[in-house]
């Protein structure tokens, strides 16, 4: 194949669709792996392995349902379940390679160690990288770069007078596997996202006593909305993203509501939906409920065998901790003035290209996190980066690069007093589908197939919907948006029942009164 090598460094989500994306620009992809097998998070192993970071435990379920968290030409098997074990998403991923027969540009057991800008990169914008397989290392140049290999590397434990005494066991939840190992013992997780939740309940199951402390509380969203449908159709939708955010956050915080009284099992937040954390889980209630876990405020100090909290409770008998408390930054092989190690000096134009670089010839996929399913947006990320990189598409100079990051800065720090990363779905996902051209154009649709543009724009933002036209269609994209509703009731119906009333249109008339009380809604409160 000719045209310009592109190195992409990881075999994981965003890996392995920034090699298709890619190979659709007519470029040369060149992927380096550090494993001996594509997938990278979502591959299961019983004890972490050399420089991983995050990991997936034993008890994982997506928080995002298969038909948001699919790749766009690529939907899942209508007879896959609403929502999958990591052991079936991994073999999604297989799958995905195979189809699109990505295997002969991925290097495996090859160990990155450096990137840097070549001598001449003032006038070629070309890489050197240092690439270290079998005790041996040697050096390439590209004239790109797809940074794939994931934003979660080192294991973030809060630092607590007392814990360096106390004589249970510590660990990181990316050590964690399952709660077996703590039979008949008492446990305490700390961290109020999605992995706390999960670890706490599996653990629940086997433990003597479970205790979860928070620092502000949590949001919890069951997986299963109204009508049965997954919650995160219901929510990421065009239409709801143009609703003003206190109505959006009033809407998401009565739903959750719905399913867990927060203030009475002692996880209601401190802080608004949008700015605190969130947790999926459908389980968490029940647990409380029973006892099995109960929830803790902010940890003043650790004991020899146990800890206190800033309330004046405390615990004794402790017998281990367990940190579900995120990640630093891990970009190690890159210098920190082109990929910083801290989100507060991370200086990406849209989350993507290093905004002070000459030449637009290095980009990061998956530096983000999305309060919703990561899939599509990571793709969108590679599509427009294979673009740029290709240059069939353009970036701003870096002044205007520089411009973007500090705007985006100034309002993080506004909203939520920190420069967090992780930003709703919809905006993020039709920002990269402007850029690239492929973003649905509603005055067509209106005119060639009206129910299809009322699908788009009411019903779920669907990765397909990005495969209707522009650079990269595919003809099966309407025949998967129409398709989805059913491919997501399809799998769980699998007893016959005497009398049935079409799950789509009880969907439907939820979907028509929701919709009616947002007006409502929107009208009384702005």
């Amino acid at each position: 194949m000719e045209g310009k090598r592109i190195a992409v460094i990881g075999a994981g989500v965003c890996g392995l669709v920034s090699i298709k994306s890619c190979l659709e620009e007519g470029l040369e992809p060149v992927c380096y792996e550090l494993n001996s097998e594509l997938g990278g998070v979502w591959v299961y192993s019983n004890e972490l392995r050399p420089n991983q970071g995050s990991a997936v435990y034993d008890c994982l379920v997506t928080n995002s349902s298969k038909e948001m968290t699919c790749f766009s030409d690529f939907p899942f098997p209508r007879t896959t379940p609403p929502y999958l074990t990591h052991r079936l998403y991994l073999q999604y991923l297989r799958n995905y390679a195979d189809h699109f027969n990505l295997h002969p540009y991925i290097n495996f057991n090859c160990c990155v160690k450096d990137i840097r800008q070549a001598k001449d990169f003032a006038e070629t914008g070309q890489w050197e990288i240092t690439i270290q397989q079998g005790g041996t290392e040697r050096v390439e140049i590209f004239d790109g770069v797809m940074v794939c290999s994931g934003m979660f590397k080192d294991a973030r434990i809060p630092t607590y007078p007392g814990l360096d005494q106390f004589q249970g066991d510590v660990l990181h939840s990316n050590a964690f596997r399952n709660g077996s190992k703590y039979k008949d013992k008492t446990v305490l997780v700390v961290g109020g996202g999605h992995s706390a939740g999960d670890i706490s309940v599996d653990t629940s199951r086997h433990a003597n006593q479970v205790y979860l402390s928070m620092r502000k509380g949590t949001w919890v969203i069951p997986r299963t909305g109204l009508g049965c449908v997954p919650s995160d159709m219901l929510g990421n939708t065009r239409f709801t993203n143009l609703l003003p955010m206190a109505i959006r956050a009033f809407l998401v915080t009565t739903f959750a509501s719905l399913r867990v009284n927060h203030a009475k099992f002692g996880l209601q937040s401190e802080v608004p939906f949008f700015k605190g954390s969130q947790m999926v889980n459908d389980e968490i209630g029940n647990r409380i409920f029973c006892g099995k876990i109960k929830p803790k405020p902010v940890i003043s100090e650790f004991t020899k065998n146990g800890v206190k909290f800033e309330d004046g409770s405390e615990i004794n008998n402790l017998d281990a901790v367990i940190f579900a408390t995120g990640y630093h930054l891990g970009y190690k092989f890159i210098d920190n003035s082109i990929i910083a190690d801290s989100h507060d000096e991370l200086e990406l134009y849209k989350y993507v290209f290093p905004a002070r670089l000459k030449h637009s010839t290095l980009a990061v996929v998956g530096c983000v996190a999305i309060l919703g399913a990561n899939v599509p947006v990571y793709e969108l990320q590679a599509r427009w980066a294979a673009r740029v990189l290709a240059k069939k598409a353009k970036l701003p100079g870096p002044t205007e690069r520089v411009f973007e990051v500090r705007g985006r800065r100034k309002r993080l720090r506004e909203n939520h007093g920190r420069c967090k990363t992780y930003v709703p779905p919809v905006p993020i996902q039709e920002d990269y589908a402007n850029e690239i051209g492929v973003r649905p154009n509603f005055t067509k649709l209106l005119v060639t197939n009206p129910s299809l543009a009322f699908k788009c724009f009411f019903g779920p933002t669907y990765p397909t919907s990005y495969r209707l036209h522009g650079p990269g269609s595919w003809p099966g994209a309407k025949k998967a948006i129409l398709d989805a509703w059913g491919n997501v009731i399809y799998p769980t119906k699998t007893r016959d029942v005497v009398k049935e009333t079409s799950p789509s249109s009880i969907t439907l008339k939820m979907f028509i009164i929701f919709t009616f009380l947002v007006i409502i809604i929107t009208l009384v409160f702005t």
